[in-house]
């Protein structure tokens, strides 16, 4: 059994005329942590896009678990095991913590059956879940407050979650760390350590590169649409192409 988890082969993609991403191939191994890292404006988060299905290479393929799903929409990747965040929160704000996980079933229940128990049901095998999961992530506490009045850092973690609630083999995270402080980038580096070792692949943009290092196992750096590394992070800072375009010397 192979253990790659997600190939991307050759990936190209324009808008507008200008080459966005070049050729871009590289694996995520299962059970790693991976960091996609760049300076802004290096295709990051484009390549983000194309492998959630948000957008679709104009030349190239994505696998998932060995099956190509360059042509599947992002609901259809979400179902097969490939779920993601985004930099900016996407939660509700007027809805409870818990209301707002329950909504990460959808892919599986449909969102007309989540609405039964968000609002008739005392116990639902999807609320049960929900609270199971608050419960094991430690952040319970917050399960009948709203959104809008909690921390940044807990919100976090919540839409965290909240993806988790698609019960992804592999997990997308867009700059995780954007935003917080010194202590709540340390609480969510415990929580996404917690996450890896339960069993879920973790890919992550995030320019926070003490964060990186200290999560990360693997990296691949990009750098005008193309890649220019992909290896261990003890590697980036004796490679000279990575020195150059984003880490600078030491020099």
């Amino acid at each position: 059994m192979s253990d790659t988890i997600l190939k991307i082969s050759n990936v190209s993609k324009s808008f507008g005329g200008v080459k966005v991403l070049e050729n871009v191939t590289f694996e995520v191994e299962k059970g790693n942590r991976h960091a996609l890292i760049g300076p802004n404006g290096a295709g990051k988060t484009t390549l983000f896009n194309v492998i959630s299905g948000i957008h679709e290479p104009d030349e190239g393929r994505v696998f998932f678990e060995e099956n190509d799903l360059t042509q599947f929409p992002s609901r259809k990747r979400i179902e097969k095991g490939l779920s993601r965040s985004f930099q900016n929160i996407r939660l509700m704000p007027h809805l409870s913590v818990l209301e707002n996980v329950m909504l990460g079933q959808y892919s599986r229940f449909g969102i007309a059956d989540l609405l039964k128990p968000l609002n008739f049901s005392i116990e639902s095998t999807g609320k049960i879940e929900a609270t199971e999961t608050l419960k094991r992530f430690r952040i319970d506490l917050y399960e009948g407050r709203t959104v809008s009045s909690l921390p940044y850092g807990v919100r976090k973690k919540i839409e965290v979650v909240r993806a988790l609630m698609a019960k992804p083999r592999l997990l997308m995270l867009d700059e995780p760390a954007a935003g917080l402080n010194t202590e709540e980038t340390d609480e969510l580096r415990k929580f996404l350590n917690e996450v890896s070792d339960s069993g879920i692949t973790l890919l992550l943009v995030d320019h926070d590169m003490p964060f990186v290092n200290s999560l990360c196992q693997q990296v691949s750096v990009m750098n005008f649409g193309q890649l220019i590394y992909n290896g261990n992070v003890p590697g980036l800072r004796k490679d000279k192409k990575v020195l150059d375009a984003y880490l600078g010397s030491d020099d």
